[in-house]
């Protein structure tokens, strides 16, 4: 009877070492279905990412252009051009030519 309850003992504990293995078996298999299934997600946020990523680079250099643009509307030469352009303005010292030839 002795024999009977060692080899019973053995069994059990050969099917208690197996448990922890078949969990880890199972928890991984469902860990790289999981993976698998999140790929696709995951590849379509790195094009946001890129496409965002462009954006902010047409923004920044945007940005630099209106940077240097307000740096230029301070200065005098720039005010000189608009006057002259826009408001027909002209120095003190300056001959004015008018063409009365032209037809209009």
């Amino acid at each position: 009877m002795k024999e009977k309850t060692e080899i019973q003992k053995k069994r059990y504990s050969k099917k208690k070492s197996k448990l922890p293995v078949i969990i880890v078996m199972i928890i991984a298999a469902f860990m790289i279905v999981k993976g698998v299934m999140l790929q696709p997600q995951i590849s379509e946020n790195i094009d946001k990412i890129s496409d965002l990523q462009s954006q902010i680079n047409y923004e920044q250099q945007k940005a630099d252009e209106v940077d240097n643009l307000r740096q230029k509307v301070n200065s005098d030469e720039y005010i000189e051009k608009m006057a002259r352009e826009k408001l027909g303005m002209i120095r003190k010292d300056e001959i004015v030519f008018i063409d009365v030839t032209s037809e209009e």
